[in-house]
Parts: C-alpha cells; sequence; structure tokens
C-alpha cells in the first residue's frame, strides 16, 4: 500500500513537472501561431521541464549530477559555436544551483524565478525576434509610446511567471515535495530527448519541446542570421514579378518623387485577393507592379529601410538628403502624431527639411478618420500633397498611410468594395481590402494627374492581426509587399 502510494506520488509529481513546462509554453506558443512566426514554437518548454526535474533532485552529490555538465561541455566542443558555448554555461549554472541550494522555500523560490524569469525573457525575444526582426529593445522602444506599454512590458512576465510559481510550489517546496533519484532524473531526461527527437523527425509541422533559451542565444550571439522571407509559392510567381533586392529602386535622384509607404499593405496566398489589391494601377503604364521582399517587417523599420538607415543608424547618406542634394524640398509626411516612433524628434537627421502630422493638420482643420488609429484621413492626405506638388518646385515627399491599419473590427465602412463579394470574403478581409483599395485610387488619381513626379508605392509589411479571425495574419505571406513604379520613364 505505502508503494503503491510512493508511486502514485512520483507520477503526480511528473505531471506536474510537465503540466508547468505547458503553462511556460502557452503564451509564446499562441502568439506564434496568431502571428504565423517564420520559427515555430514548441508545446512544452524544455528549459522549465529541465529545470524543474533538476530542482526535484536530492541537495548536495555534486558528483551525481555533474554528467549533465560534462553533457554539455561535449556538446559545445562538438558544436564549436559561441552560442553552445553560451546555453552549456547556462546549463552548468543550474547545475550547481541544484547542488548547492538548500531545499527551503525562501532559498529556492527566488533561484527558481530567476531562471523562470530568464527564460520567458529569451521567449519573447524569439518571438519578436523571428517574427517581427525586433528586439527586445526594440520592442520597449515600441511600447513606452502608450501609457498602457511599460504596465505591460513588466506585468505580462510577472502573471506568466505567477502561473508557473503556482503550480511549480507543490513539487519544489511543498509540502508534499518528493525527491527523485538521480537514475530517474536522467531516464526521464533520456526518454524525453529521444520522443521529441523522434517525434519532430516524423514530422516538421509542430515541434514538442521548445528549446527557447537555446534558440535566444542563438540569435543573441549571430545578430541578423534570420534572413528574407523564402515561403513564396511558385504559384503567385507565375502571376507577379518578383522585384530583384540587388536592383535600386531610385537611382535617379534629380527627378521629383513621391515615395508612399502603404500601411500593412500585404501579399496575400489568394491570387485573386491579391490581384484585388493591385486593381487600382491595373490599368496604368508601370515600370514595375509585383512583390518585394522586405527585410524590415513593421512600419518605422521599412521606412528605415526605405531611408537606407537600417536600424534608424545612418551609415552613407541617407536616401532624403541624396534628393536634397540635388535641389530638391524634402518632406516626411504621416497621418499620425508626430511623437509616435520619435518621428518628429528624429527624422530631420535623415535629410527632411519639412515634418507634417496630425497635428499640423487638424491646424488646418483637416478632417479626422476613424479606422484602426484616429489620424488624418489618407484621402484627404493625398489632396494636401496634391496641392504640394502642383507648384514649380521640386519635391522628395515620403509619406506613410493610416486609413488601413488594424484592427478592422473597428472601421465603420459605408461602401465596401465590390471584391468583398466576388470574392466570398469576411467581414475583416472585406474591410481591410476596401481601406487598401480606396487609399490605391487616390493615390493612382494623383500619379495619374503628376506625370513629371515619380511614384513609388509599396507596403510595409503584411496585417499584424484581427480580433475576430484567427487565420487571417496567416493567410498573408510573411515579408513580402506590393511594389508599384510609375512615371519613372
Amino acid at each position: 500500500m505505502v508503494q503503491n502510494l510512493s508511486v502514485q506520488n512520483h507520477i503526480n509529481h511528473f505531471l506536474i513537472v510537465a503540466l508547468v513546462s505547458v503553462v511556460a509554453a502557452f503564451f509564446p506558443y499562441l502568439a506564434s501561431q496568431f502571428f504565423d512566426s517564420s520559427q515555430n514554437h514548441g508545446m512544452l518548454s524544455a528549459d522549465i521541464f529541465f529545470l524543474l526535474l533538476l530542482f526535484s533532485l536530492p541537495e548536495g552529490k555534486i558528483l551525481y549530477k555533474l554528467p549533465v555538465a560534462v553533457a554539455a561541455g561535449v556538446y559545445a566542443i562538438a558544436s564549436n559555436e559561441i552560442d553552445a558555448y553560451a546555453i552549456t554555461g547556462v546549463i552548468i549554472l543550474a547545475v550547481f544551483a541544484a547542488a548547492c541550494m538548500p531545499r527551503k522555500r525562501k532559498y529556492m523560490l527566488p533561484v527558481y524565478a530567476v531562471f523562470s524569469l530568464f527564460f520567458l525573457i529569451a521567449d519573447a525575444g524569439n518571438f519578436f525576434y523571428s517574427t517581427f526582426v525586433l528586439t527586445l529593445r526594440d520592442v520597449w522602444g515600441l511600447v513606452r509610446f502608450y501609457w498602457w506599454g511599460p504596465f505591460i512590458f513588466f506585468t505580462v512576465p510577472l502573471i506568466i511567471l505567477s502561473f508557473q510559481v503556482l503550480f511549480a510550489r507543490k513539487v519544489l517546496w511543498g509540502e508534499k515535495r518528493i525527491d527523485i533519484s538521480h537514475l530517474s532524473f536522467f531516464i526521464i531526461i533520456i526518454i524525453s530527448f529521444f520522443l521529441n527527437f523522434g517525434v519532430n523527425k516524423l514530422q516538421d509541422r509542430q515541434p514538442i519541446m521548445d528549446f527557447a533559451v537555446k534558440k535566444w542565444l542563438w540569435q543573441v550571439c549571430t545578430p541578423g542570421i534570420i534572413g528574407k522571407n523564402t515561403y513564396l509559392q511558385e504559384d503567385i510567381k507565375t502571376i507577379f514579378p518578383v522585384w530583384k533586392n540587388d536592383n535600386a529602386k531610385i537611382i535617379d535622384y534629380a527627378k521629383p518623387t513621391v515615395v508612399i509607404l502603404m500601411e500593412s499593405y500585404g501579399v496575400n496566398k489568394s491570387i485573386p485577393y491579391t490581384k484585388a489589391l493591385f486593381s487600382a494601377f491595373a490599368e496604368m503604364s508601370t515600370n514595375f507592379s509585383g512583390l518585394y521582399a522586405r527585410q524590415a517587417s513593421h512600419t518605422q523599420g521599412a521606412e528605415w529601410e526605405d531611408f537606407g538607415t537600417f536600424g534608424g543608424k545612418i551609415s552613407g547618406t541617407p536616401l532624403p538628403e541624396k534628393f536634397k542634394r540635388n535641389g530638391m524640398q524634402t518632406w516626411f509626411i504621416h497621418g499620425y502624431e508626430g511623437k509616435f516612433y520619435d518621428r518628429r524628434e528624429n527624422y530631420h537627421k535623415f535629410g527632411f527639411d519639412s515634418l507634417l502630422f496630425k497635428e499640423e493638420f487638424l491646424k488646418r482643420d483637416t478632417p479626422l478618420c476613424h479606422y484602426g488609429f484616429d489620424g488624418i484621413c489618407d484621402s484627404s492626405v493625398v489632396s494636401f500633397i496634391d496641392s504640394l506638388i502642383s507648384d514649380s518646385l521640386p519635391k522628395f515627399i515620403y509619406w506613410t498611410t493610416l486609413d488601413a491599419h488594424p484592427p478592422y473590427e473597428l472601421a465603420n465602412l459605408q461602401n465596401k468594395s465590390i471584391s468583398c463579394t466576388t470574392l466570398s470574403l469576411s467581414n475583416v478581409d472585406c474591410t481591410y481590402l476596401t481601406l487598401q483599395e480606396n487609399t490605391s485610387k487616390h493615390i493612382a488619381e494623383l500619379a495619374s494627374k503628376h506625370l513629371d513626379y515619380r511614384f513609388v508605392i509599396r507596403g510595409d509589411h503584411r496585417p499584424m492581426g484581427s480580433l475576430d479571425q484567427s487565420d487571417f495574419v496567416q493567410s498573408f505571406y510573411f515579408r513580402w509587399v506590393p511594389l508599384i513604379i510609375l512615371n519613372s520613364f
């Protein structure tokens, strides 16, 4: 009877360890699925799983735990990569913590919390880097523009960590703590790793275990390794030409030019849908109309990419400055607040003479649109640009549009695109397509009216999300956007 109870306790212990590992991976897994991250996320955190088993061992007996450190060292030497040595250091630190730490709550709680928080930060770093090509520092720069940004930046990790602690205490420092033997530890680890390896070999759609720290240290130690998207299917290439990235989009800086960065202007995996996104320019004489592989995948990153100032760092001459040196007036225009992304503070350094934002438009009594963001309507900005380039002074204008910013569920459109019916689109897709189509039509009319100006129209990224439609983001290619060049003859 006592033996059966002991077996049952060990089974319960193992189930709780597995449950905590699933809880640790749950939110990053959901985020990766929702945003269709290019780096798949496992359903169970291997880091937390290993940590809990390691901390479930008896105190001391360092010689029994050394094989883990030795195995990690052999892995590092065999790999001979800087990230392999880094992960080995983390493993050795955890091994020595498990050997030296007294099995009492006041010791185990802070040590477990520090390791778990580190794993959580690594998970977040992986997600943002693989999905949006953002480091955690970049993410912090974005969230601080809202009063609730820093709150979420600190609160969400603490909530996730609290869930881990809530369950983990049962096996680490609760009244029913059970020490597992070192032999059981090695058997569980070996079986788990081999099962994970076997399942992943059988299918590559969904990894079982997620090694967040290993992936994070890899991207930290080898920055820039995640390159351009390679998932563009062959069928769409037969319909739309693909811009070769080694070709410069603009080589003549003496010709007046309007560059338009269209918010969330992506490439849908449905060819008829993507044709509808290009439809406003279909009857125009274009120098190029096709697909472009973005290196950046968020709006400001796309602006920096267009300026030739990747990461916002100036090396060489930025695009606006090149036009300025050719006697052009240089304008940056955006219908949202100038403090957002610190544009008003920083964009003069790229060579812009004039910066025009929501605040300046409101002084002109320009009407607002209430779509994803409350900002100046794209149609109103087109009217302003029309008046701006109607005089004889040559200009370079860079405009970042706003109307098609998510969430699309908040947009109240009176007239929807005819493509909504012909393509049988959902409400979210219909709203998105209509917003893009409306802005595109205004741009096409503007370009037709000013044939002396070159127009370069390009997306910043695919639409980022939907409150109602979980597969909306995944229906667009990752880091592919339309590119249309007009009047460049």
